[in-house]
């Protein structure tokens, strides 16, 4: 993994953070896990064995984060987590989000391979694509 990359991994995640801190409101985002050195807790795995770069759980609402740079959208190991995170949000009960961050030039390939993993899981949670400037 180069530096680049790695820096760039950050910027995504940092990307979900600040919008799953606008989406939860100032006094809930002690609740916010990410995998970045960021004084936050490290998300869990879920029952897969992946870990999220980003969760949040509390009262009622799950969210899940995943940055992915652009050699890393369409990985086979990429695949196995989108499935993963995909049918933990369809079972959820409560409000479930999914959030992913990719390089803008990466959000047509990022949104048609939710959109087909999601058929294999569905339920009514949403789907969130952020374009990451990078």
């Amino acid at each position: 993994i180069t530096m680049s990359e790695s820096r760039q991994h950050k910027k995504l995640v940092e990307l979900i953070i600040e919008y799953v801190e606008d989406r939860v409101g100032q006094d809930d985002v002690c609740f916010i896990e990410s995998d970045i050195p960021d004084d936050r807790p490290l998300p869990s795995m879920t029952e897969e064995g992946v870990r999220p770069d980003v969760t949040y759980e509390y009262n009622g609402l799950m969210i899940i984060g995943e940055a992915k740079t652009k050699d890393d959208v369409l990985r086979p190991h990429s695949l196995e987590q989108y499935a993963s995170y995909l049918k933990k949000c369809s079972r959820f009960h409560g409000k479930a989000e999914y959030v992913m961050a990719v390089p803008w030039m990466e959000y047509a390939s990022a949104n048609n391979i939710i959109k087909k993993i999601k058929k294999d899981y569905p339920g009514d949670y949403k789907i969130k694509i952020i374009k990451g400037m990078v």
